[in-house]
């Protein structure tokens, strides 16, 4: 590895985290990206119409598709850098992995493997997803795809389906001298949420789970709320089906006489560990000596929704996931570059597919 190439991996990685980028404002980073667009030398920059931000590099008859996603959830940390590591938010979910992207892309030769290869910043995917499924909608082309997430370098085969709702109340409410006599709308909402965690205590892949991430009720110490709200989010595997749930959710609501709001709803997703673009990952662990690592994540990502693309789809990426949306967001740049390396070589052996191998060029790093 060069001197030069180290340096602007970790430039480029300081600059993303440093730009603070929640969903809505992914924005901010188009000038960071066209910047290192035109300093890595990639052959396209452009911009589509929901803002997801694409640099391309390479020709042919074959597409692969590099997408990490630009926003970060809300919360601006403070920027570090300490020795090899660059602490702040992103850091993790996902501007390490959308380094990694656009470093792996250009540091392999394709001037020979009939590939061009896009790296797509996507926008909101920690929101609606629009960004995704704004390519599925409008028919974005992709013969193989690996969605840039903090797997810890493992290779994510699986993503758990999402359920995302709203639960509400309204009651007389009283005084806190006798809840006997009022009503609690807090009361009721902590009663569906009970039948939740009955039902739905999974702490794993293949299970169901649930997670309260917002609540609001009461106005005054002294008083029963009158009103209250909750959002829930559920994660499900699957082979569990997102109709069955919700109307379990739905006789929860009846008994407790909650209101119920579905929001959104992604479907879970999972490949075979023998889709190309999976073995392609492998290889690439083995030609560095390294021992290759095959997930399947708790979480949801824009793979749920790409894999309607191309079934030759993946998660890969550096970072530790338990660190994702915790203000301890940290990476190391070695972990960074050790990612872009993967990547080159990954796509250096789906370029090969077809291909006389000879003709291919390792990375020069």
């Amino acid at each position: 590895m060069s001197e030069d190439n180290i340096i602007k991996a970790k430039n480029l990685l300081i600059d993303l985290v440093k730009t603070y980028a929640p969903t809505g404002h992914e924005y901010r980073l188009e000038p960071v990206l066209r910047k290192w667009s035109n300093e890595l030398g990639y052959d396209e920059f452009y911009i589509d119409e929901v803002g997801n931000i694409f640099l391309r590099c390479g020709s042919g008859n074959r597409t692969i598709l590099l997408a990490s996603h630009l926003d970060t959830v809300p919360g601006e940390l403070d920027v570090k850098i300490d020795g090899d590591t660059v602490w702040g938010r992103g850091a993790v979910d996902a501007r390490g992995p959308l380094a990694a992207f656009i470093l792996g892309a250009v540091w392999g030769s394709f001037e020979r493997s009939n590939s061009r290869v896009y790296v797509a910043g996507l926008v909101q995917e920690e929101g609606s997803g629009l960004g995704a499924r704004h390519l599925v909608e409008n028919n974005f082309k992709a013969d193989h795809i690996i969605v840039g997430e903090p797997t810890n370098l493992g290779i994510a085969i699986a993503y758990r389906g999402s359920i995302s709702l709203r639960i509400s109340s309204n009651t007389i409410g009283g005084h806190s001298s006798a809840p006997y006599i009022g009503e609690s709308a807090l009361d009721k909402l902590l009663q569906f949420i009970d039948l939740l965690k009955n039902r739905f205590n999974g702490a794993s892949y293949e299970e169901v789970s649930y997670a309260v991430t917002f609540i609001r009720a009461g106005e005054w110490f002294g008083s029963l709320p009158e009103t209250g709200e909750a959002y829930i989010n559920i994660r499900y595997p699957p082979r569990f089906n997102s109709r069955d749930i919700i109307e379990e959710l739905e006789s929860f609501a009846r008994v407790t006489g909650i209101e119920l709001q579905i929001g959104s709803i992604d479907k879970p997703v999972e490949v075979s560990v023998n889709v190309e673009v999976v073995r392609a990952l492998v290889k690439s662990f083995l030609k560095m000596g390294m021992k290759p690592r095959i997930v399947k994540k708790t979480g949801t990502s824009d793979m749920n929704t790409l894999v309607d693309i191309s079934k030759s789809i993946a998660g890969f990426g550096p970072g530790d996931s338990k660190l994702a949306h915790t203000r301890y967001e940290k990476i190391s740049i070695d972990d960074v570059i050790l990612g872009a390396r993967i990547i080159s070589n990954t796509l250096l052996e789906l370029s090969s597919v077809g291909l006389n191998r000879d003709n291919l060029r390792d990375p020069v790093l």
